[in-house]
């Protein structure tokens, strides 16, 4: 049985925005050090190649660390960075986690796959550059190479790729969605129902990003904690607290958990 998907206008998008940064500067330092923690270890492979897939199937875990830390402060307790770690240790939940983490890497292999198919040419002609080559040139070059059509292909593909898993991690975890493909459905949903609120978030997300560059993205470090926050206030809001699903066949047992972890929801 899919979950209720609550429709909302534009304007919540600014809401659930106010609401992340309102949770946010409770304990600023905290959720700037999670953020941080989150970005080193996605960044480990560039260092120790060997540790990719640990950096991969730790994403979703350390992401959901970060949404239970959320709804601890909405809960008015106190956090700490320990807490993003959380997940690890909570049983019932672990394995489709894991799962996902799979599904993830797929995805982005085939879109890896995508990019090789279509900017193999571009590809070819930045690899047989030399130091001594002209850069304008060269970017001349490399633009001939580019095809408008081929461009917006991929970033069609990758736009999919990022709603279809975007809810889906909250969705698996808080409510207990073991069909990964299920999960990854409903998500594309949500954005078809909601996209006005969600084009206003991840908008002024975009411009904010944007107006980081000139302070070589220092401000990151406070708009993107609010960008999770926020985001994580958005899925509360569209899947309602007491509609939790029991897929493990635990009953009331399951069900308390969900509602645990599930209280605080922000309707905008």
């Amino acid at each position: 049985m899919s979950s209720k998907i609550n429709v909302f206008s534009a304007s919540a998008g600014l809401q659930w925005l106010k609401q992340g940064w309102n949770i946010f500067k409770t304990q600023p330092m905290t959720f700037m050090f999670m953020y941080i923690f989150m970005i080193v270890v996605a960044l480990i492979p560039l260092v120790l190649p060997p540790l990719q897939l640990v950096a991969a199937f730790t994403a979703p875990f350390l992401t959901i660390g970060f949404y239970l830390a959320v709804i601890s402060k909405q809960q008015g307790k106190t956090i700490s960075l320990a807490d993003i770690l959380k997940p690890f240790s909570i049983k019932g939940r672990r394995l489709n986690l894991f799962r996902l983490g799979l599904y993830q890497m797929g995805a982005v292999i085939l879109l890896t796959l995508l990019a090789d198919s279509l900017f193999s040419e571009t590809f070819a002609l930045m690899q047989q550059a030399t130091e001594n080559h002209n850069h304008e040139q060269l970017l001349a070059e490399v633009m001939n190479t580019l095809s408008i059509g081929n461009i917006g292909i991929f970033l069609l593909a990758h736009a999919v790729n990022l709603m279809a898993f975007a809810f889906a991690l909250p969705l698996v975890f808080f409510k207990g969605e073991n069909r990964i493909f299920k999960a990854l459905g409903q998500s594309l949903k949500v954005f078809q129902t909601n996209m006005a609120p969600l084009t206003v978030f991840s908008l002024v997300i975009g411009v904010l990003m944007l107006a980081a560059m000139p302070l070589s993205f220092v401000p990151l470090l406070v708009i993107m904690p609010v960008a999770y926050i926020g985001f994580f206030c958005s899925y509360q809001a569209i899947f309602p607290a007491d509609d939790i699903s029991d897929n493990n066949g635990q009953g009331e047992k399951h069900a308390s958990q969900s509602s645990a972890i599930n209280t605080g929801r922000f309707d905008a």
